[in-house]
This record gives C-alpha cells, sequence and structure tokens, in this order.
C-alpha cells in the first residue's frame, strides 16, 4: 500500500512565492474564486430565487449560515493537504490510505458524479442560451455550445486558463448584478431584518423550515465542496506556509458565494415576492422583464448562463483531475507514465464523458428537477464515506502529525458530518416515498 500511494515530486507543481501586501493577496487569490464559481450553480440561482420570493427577506439569514458551515468544512479539506506529514499532494491519497477499496470508490463516485452533474448544468445553460436569444436557438443548440465552448477551456488542462476565465466572468456578473440591484430597489430595512433567526408562517408549497434545512443541507452536503483541494494543488499551495493565504483566499471565495447568492434572494425577495409563485426559470425572467423592462429577462438568462457555465467548466476540469488521481492511486503504474495529471488521455476522455450529458438536453430528456434528484441520490452515500473519511485523517497522528484536529475543529466536523447524513437520508426519502 505505500508504494501504491507514494508520492512524486513530479506530481507536485512548483511553489509560488508568498504576497506581500494588500494588492499583492487580491492578486494572488485564485482557488477560492474558482470553486465559488463552480458551487454557485443553476440550482442556487432558483434556490435563492423561489426563496425570496415565497418567503421575501425573512429567512435571508440562512444564506449567511450556510457559507459559514461551509466554509469550516472545505478549510478543513483544505488544511489536509498543507499539512499532512505523508508529503500526500491531495486528499484523495490521504483518503485512499484508509482502506484498499477507497480508492475504488472515489474513482466510480467521481466518474458517475461528472456524467450527472453536467446532465442538469448544461440543460440549465442551453435554457439559458435559448432565453437570451428570444427563443431563436433551441436549448439543446444553446446546451451544444455550452459544452462546446467548456471544452475549449478545459480540454488542455490547464489551471491558469481556467482561473483566468472565471475571473473575467465574475467581473462580469457582479457589475451585471449591481446593475439589476440599482433597477430594482432594495429595502434595506426588510433586508436587515431578515438576517434575525426567525421562521415565518408557511408561505407557498412548502414549510420555512424545510425550505431553511434544504438550503443548508444542499450547501454542506454537495460533492462540489472536494474540488477545492485539488484548486490548492494545480495553484501549487502545498505546504503550511500557505495557510494564512488559503485561508483568506477561502474567506474572499465565500464572500463571492455569500454576494452572488444574497443578488439573487434580494432579487426574488423585491421581484416575486407576493406574486403567484414559480414553477420554471421563465417565471422568473418574465417577473423581471414586468418589473424593469425587457433587461431584466436579459439579466436573469445571462445570470443562469453565468451559473450554469461555470459550474460545467469548473467542475469537469476538478472532476478530470480527481478521476486521474484516483486512477493513479489504484493504478500506480500508470502514474508513472503519465506524471502529469492533464497529460493522461484519461483526463481528455472524463471531460468528453461529463460534456456528452448534453444529450440529456435533446427534447423529451428527463428535466432539470429529475436530474438534480437522481444525482444527489446517487452520490449522496459516497459523500458520508468521505467525510468520515476527512474526520478520520485529520485526527491521525500518521497523518497529520502535531497537525492534528483540535477539540473544537471536531465539533464543527462532527456537525457537518450530522448535516451530511441528513441530507444523505433526506434525498431518499424524497425520492423513493411515492413509491410506498
Amino acid at each position: 500500500m505505500s508504494q501504491q500511494l507514494s508520492s512524486d515530486d513530479s506530481q507536485r507543481p512548483a511553489e509560488p512565492d508568498l504576497p506581500k501586501g494588500f494588492f499583492s493577496y487580491l492578486r494572488s487569490f485564485g482557488p477560492g474564486i474558482v470553486v465559488a464559481m463552480s458551487w454557485v450553480g443553476t440550482g442556487d440561482l432558483i434556490d435563492n430565487s423561489v426563496a425570496g420570493g415565497n418567503y421575501g427577506y425573512a429567512l435571508l439569514w440562512v444564506l449567511p449560515l450556510a457559507v459559514v458551515l461551509r466554509f469550516v468544512f472545505v478549510n478543513a479539506l483544505g488544511k489536509y493537504v498543507l499539512f499532512n506529514v505523508r508529503d500526500d499532494p491531495s486528499l484523495i491519497r490521504g483518503l485512499a490510505r484508509l482502506h484498499p477499496a477507497m480508492g475504488w470508490l472515489l474513482l466510480i463516485s467521481f466518474v458517475l458524479y461528472t456524467h450527472l452533474l453536467m446532465s442538469f448544468s448544461l440543460s440549465a445553460v442551453g435554457v439559458a442560451v435559448s432565453g437570451l436569444t428570444g427563443g431563436a436557438v433551441s436549448p439543446f443548440v444553446g446546451a451544444l455550445i455550452g459544452a462546446a465552448s467548456v471544452f475549449l477551456v478545459t480540454a488542455r488542462g490547464v489551471y491558469q486558463v481556467l482561473e483566468n476565465v472565471l475571473k473575467g466572468v465574475l467581473a462580469i456578473k457582479v457589475v451585471t448584478f449591481i446593475v439589476a440591484i440599482a433597477l430594482v430597489g432594495v429595502s434595506w430595512k426588510a433586508m436587515l431584518g431578515g438576517l434575525a433567526f426567525d421562521f415565518p408562517e408557511r408561505s407557498g408549497p412548502f414549510d420555512a423550515t424545510l425550505v431553511a434545512a434544504s438550503l443548508v443541507l444542499a450547501t454542506i452536503g454537495s460533492m462540489a465542496n472536494l474540488f477545492y483541494p485539488e484548486f490548492l494543488r494545480e495553484k501549487g499551495w502545498l505546504a503550511p506556509r500557505y495557510r494564512r493565504l488559503q485561508q483568506y483566499d477561502l474567506l474572499f471565495g465565500s464572500i463571492v458565494v455569500l454576494f452572488l447568492g444574497g443578488v439573487v434572494w434580494v432579487l426574488g425577495a423585491e421581484v416575486l415576492h407576493g406574486g403567484q409563485g414559480v414553477s420554471e426559470a421563465s417565471d422568473i425572467a418574465d417577473a423581471l422583464a414586468s418589473a424593469i423592462g425587457p433587461v431584466g429577462a436579459f439579466i436573469f438568462y445571462f445570470g443562469l448562463f453565468g451559473a450554469g457555465w461555470t459550474v460545467v467548466a469548473g467542475s469537469v476540469f476538478a472532476l478530470g483531475k480527481m478521476v486521474v488521481e484516483s486512477l493513479h492511486v489504484v493504478r500506480p503504474q500508470r502514474e508513472g507514465r503519465y506524471p502529469e495529471r492533464g497529460k493522461d488521455p484519461v483526463y481528455i476522455a472524463v471531460v468528453i464523458w461529463g460534456l456528452s450529458a448534453v444529450l440529456w438536453s435533446l427534447p423529451g430528456g428527463p428535466g432539470f428537477i429529475p436530474l438534480v434528484v437522481i444525482a444527489h441520490v446517487l452520490t449522496a452515500p459516497f459523500l458520508v464515506l468521505i467525510v468520515i473519511g476527512v474526520i478520520t485523517l485529520l485526527n491521525s497522528r500518521h497523518s497529520m502529525g502535531p497537525h492534528r484536529n483540535s477539540w473544537k475543529e471536531n465539533i464543527a466536523l462532527g456537525l457537518v458530518a450530522a448535516l451530511v447524513c441528513i441530507a444523505a437520508v433526506q434525498g431518499f426519502v424524497q425520492t423513493f416515498a411515492p413509491l410506498f
């Protein structure tokens, strides 16, 4: 096993210099931004809009709570690649040390998740392109356009290209959403009141408690949280001296998530609240168009396109590298042939496998919601095992040496583990309860 999981210096990218000064830190940020853009997907866009539409600002406090919990969990994931004493360049290698079968479980789960995540994300991209063109382009053709553009960015497996593109998309999205907020207006007093821990009376099809729980669980119980250690590796932050930079980077990414989610929530609260409810994406676009004119629909569909496209690009890149890493763990001889993960033919095969999910956008496909449910149900058991494995690793003297978790860190991760388990059970119940 030790031979199987031994680290090779060729697998570790060159370590960049530490920044000096405020602006130097800002220029250095990257993994947090890339993972934030990979997190804030189409589901977040719709969920936050609907939550704002159903309850106004009353449940807004759920958003920062979810972001804080995610920061705690993902910060712990980053800790392993920075402090482990085995010189592992990835969390995957650490998890694979726990049991010989773990490498295969990770490989299978990542391959499954790649296709499932791309299926509903590319579907949303297609809907967005169709909306932006006024229906001149069909959703399927729009999804094809999205898949082709993602392939151009990710095919070579070069991290810096992905980071630069996603930073550009983020800048455009921020400007677009600021314009939207300026046109719609904000009820500042109501928004601040929404940060109080309050559960309003039921409004819409779901109880407020269930809505709050679902938003938190969807954030914590996401396989996409595992992307961050991979982006740290690609950036070259693999030593304890990067801990402060890594935490500032993740904090900045968390602020990005909070801002994007908050803006969408505000739009829902200001435009949709008190209306007839939302059953599909076009309802949100129509409501914005009624409130601020045709530009409202454009802003929504552009936001939907940006959310879907960045999730597809960031996710297929990360998962491609994670599949290759898992394969190198279970087949170490392959690592000798392809020391650079992006050069392994399996990487490009995974990218193609993921983007082939565009076929689910063909007319007569299962639709966005069923694909989301299927992805959650099939991957939840793997995520539970991974979270338990992470807690075990971070408390192992053999893996972490003097940097083992403190009791405070274990309490925080225990809470995360409980939430992930609840999310897994909830997904199974929601899926299979109608059958009985």
